[in-house]
């Protein structure tokens, strides 16, 4: 599988997009059937870091076939990778949840590493509305065409099998995924107090949304000089995990989802492509 891939449009049913998981395959499905997911015609797909920290990161990989249920590669799965191939890189990812992995028998590490390396850094979905981008931490510029670029020219690379540390790839797996560059843009430009929810204290209240849709989505008021910011260019919509935020976010055409840390209340970040990229 290419590193970029390009999904069409889901003519029987819905798809949806999810933020972070980290191993809590639970707190997943009990949200999926909130939504009343068919994966007989729905289709589910991860914004990487499905693994690490939760405890059930093999149960969240195995669901991963990229027909139902599709994911881009997180700095999770990557700290996997390259703790595998390069052990002296291990220490990183058992520093970040990802001790359960090196408790397992060789060969399963083996397998899981060679199926998760097969995996996208970003996905385009047609949600016939419009084209989503899926990456998991960053839009460099928020120029989609920078995301295609950087993975056309890493792919023979990748695809040979060269690691993580290569010259010729480090930069534009930092890029995407582990640049926090747009999330640092939307923190500077949000104030603390105009936050919803428990981040502030405050009752700044989220919008309703009912169950089919998923969780509801904050939709930033931006200042005039930061709306450019997050203003899309070779896509129509962004679709953002890696940085925590109290509230799944709409900033411009920037969508951040990674909302869970497992504290009481609190919800993945899950939501229906066909409705969000309608603007609803």
């Amino acid at each position: 599988m290419t590193m970029l891939r390009r999904v069409r449009a889901n003519g029987r049913g819905r798809d949806f997009v999810v933020g972070d998981v980290h191993g809590h395959f639970a707190q997943l499905t009990q949200q999926l059937a909130g939504c009343g997911f068919d994966p007989a015609v729905d289709r589910l797909f991860f914004l990487g870091d499905v693994v690490d920290r939760g405890p059930d990161s093999e149960a969240v990989l195995a669901m991963i076939d990229q027909r139902t249920y599709c994911s881009v590669l997180g700095n999770h799965e990557a700290m996997m990778i390259a703790g595998f191939e390069e052990p002296g890189q291990s220490l990183l990812h058992r520093m970040n949840g990802g001790e359960w992995f090196y408790e397992l028998p060789v060969e399963r590490q083996k397998m899981w590493v060679e199926r998760v390396r097969s995996w996208p850094w970003a996905i385009e979905v047609d949600t016939g509305q419009g084209i989503a981008g899926l990456v998991h931490a960053n839009v460099p510029d928020c120029r989609w065409e920078r995301v295609v670029g950087g993975l056309n020219d890493i792919d023979p690379a990748w695809q040979a099998g060269e690691p993580l540390s290569a010259p010729a790839i480090g930069p534009v797996a930092h890029q995407l995924l582990w640049s926090r560059t747009l999330a640092e843009y939307l923190y500077r430009a949000i104030p603390e107090t105009s936050w919803p929810g428990k981040y502030t204290g405050e009752n700044n209240a989220l919008p309703e949304a009912s169950a089919p849709d998923g969780v509801p989505v904050w939709d930033a008021a931006l200042p005039a000089q930061a709306l450019g910011l997050f203003k899309a260019s070779g896509i129509d919509a962004i679709y953002l995990g890696h940085t925590y935020v109290p509230a799944v976010t709409r900033a411009g055409d920037c969508y951040f989802l990674d909302t869970y840390r497992a504290e009481p209340g609190e919800q993945l970040g899950l939501l229906c492509l066909n409705v969000q990229i309608r603007g609803e």
